[in-house]
Formats: structure tokens, C-alpha cells, sequence
């Protein structure tokens, strides 16, 4: 079975002539089903690029990305969101939320638009898991930024998707939320199968994941399964440093 999450050779360059950059380098990797991975690596390595790409966000320069099965070849922008809508939760640094709507609403506003009804009991649940359950009646102007970062988590959970991308899911939260929210990520994976792809630049929430994956210049240079906070930490150290003097 191919992974639900697979890039093959993709590059990314942007821009042409002498002042073209590089920011993927010929990437292959597979995000095995319910896994939990931590791409990690030096400011500028390309881990946002290779978020983009594999979730279809943005197009590689060539190789390919397959997606939930899919080849993302050839696809329009409608096809594209039909595919992640079905399949894909996404958590990213820029919340997203409709000022309009409730905490609540905002939360199950995929599966509105998707025809899907939502599961009150498990929605219920990550509300709570995330500390929003006294603010369900809420609109985004009433939050706190890290308030409003709980409730895009509680989104992307929310409709069990096969397969969630996150970027610096954490880095708007306390460090009691943001180890919840790490811990609800994790058991996501582990008890539905769910294919997480988190890109971090903190140990401590890498250590979290099944794997870290290491990008540098756009190139996958190490992988490390059962990390740990430290192991994790001396890594980025060494490749920074090596990163520094080439």
C-alpha cells in the first residue's frame, strides 16, 4: 500500500536565471499511515516548501506528490480542494477563522461545508481537550491569539481526517497547552490511524512524534525514529553548525 503522504524527486525553485532559489532540492520521502512526523531543520531549509507541496498548496517545479492515493499532477483548484476538504485538516500559523462565527461553529466548519454532520460527543471532547470548553459561544475578536490557535487545533481534529498538516502548531500556546495539544496529536495518530506531518522547530514538540526528518538546503540529510528532546536538539545544533561552515 503506497503511503497517504508520498513525494518523489519534487523540487521547488523559485524564480529563474542567477537569482533562482532552490528551496527543494529532489525530495523523496513517504508519511507512512498513522504516523507522526516532525520535519525539523535550519531557518531556510525548506520546511514549509515541502509542507506546501505535499499538501497541494502549492506545485513542486517537477517530481511528483501523491495525496490520500492521488496524484496531485494535473489537478485544478477545484479538484485540489475536494481532495484535502475529503481527506485533509490542516493547522497552520495564520489561524483562519470566520469572525463571524462561534468557537463551536468555527471548530465543525469543515464538516458543515463538506455535508458532513459532526460527531457532538467527540466535537465536545477537543473542545475541551484544547481548554476552549467555557468559550464555545465566543467569536475570534473575543480570543486571545493563542485562544484562536486552539481553536484551529480543535478544527483540525475535529473531523477525524485521514491526514493533517500542521505548521508550528504550538508556537502561539503556553507550554501546558501546547504539551495537550501535542499529546492530542499523538493519540490521533496512534489510536486513528491518522497520518500527521508537523513542521516545528521546537525539540521538545518533535520529540512528541514517531520521527523527525531533517531538512537542510532543501535536501532530507538524516532521519531519527523514537526521538527525544535532547537527541533532537543535538541534531539541529550539528547540522546548524555544519549548515554554517559549507
Amino acid at each position: 500500500m503506497s503511503a497517504p503522504v508520498q513525494l518523489t524527486d519534487v523540487r521547488k525553485v523559485y524564480g529563474t536565471g542567477p537569482g533562482a532559489v532552490t528551496a527543494l532540492g529532489g525530495v523523496t520521502h513517504g508519511f507512512a499511515e498513522g504516523s507522526f512526523t516532525a520535519v525539523m531543520g535550519p531557518s531556510g531549509s525548506g520546511k514549509s516548501t515541502l509542507l506546501h507541496c505535499a499538501a497541494g498548496l502549492d506545485s513542486p517545479s517537477s517530481g511528483s506528490v501523491h495525496l490520500a492515493g492521488q496524484s496531485l499532477a494535473g489537478l485544478d483548484e477545484t479538484a485540489l480542494t475536494e481532495l484535502r476538504r475529503e481527506h485533509v485538516a490542516f493547522v497552520f500559523q495564520s489561524f483562519n477563522l470566520m469572525p463571524a462565527l462561534t468557537v463551536r461553529q468555527n471548530v465543525v466548519l469543515p464538516l458543515t461545508l463538506a455535508g458532513k454532520a459532526p460527531d457532538e460527543a467527540w466535537v465536545s471532547s477537543v473542545i475541551a481537550r484544547v481548554g476552549l470548553a467555557e468559550r464555545v459561544g465566543h467569536r475570534p475578536s473575543e480570543l486571545s491569539g493563542g485562544q484562536q490557535q486552539r481553536v484551529a487545533i480543535a478544527r483540525a481534529l475535529a473531523g477525524r481526517a485521514a491526514i493533517t498538516f500542521a505548521d508550528e502548531p504550538t508556537g502561539a500556546l503556553d507550554t501546558v497547552t501546547a504539551l495537550e495539544v501535542l499529546a492530542l496529536l499523538r493519540d490521533q495518530s496512534r489510536a486513528l490511524g491518522q497520518t500527521i506531518v508537523m513542521v516545528t522547530h521546537d525539540p521538545v514538540a518533535a520529540s512528541y512524534a514517531d520521527r523527525v526528518v531533517f531538512l537542510v538546503d532543501g535536501h532530507l540529510v538524516s532521519e531519527s525514529d523514537h526521538p527525544t528532546a535532547e537527541s533532537v536538539a543535538a541534531e539541529l545544533a550539528h547540522l546548524s553548525l555544519s549548515s554554517a561552515t559549507t
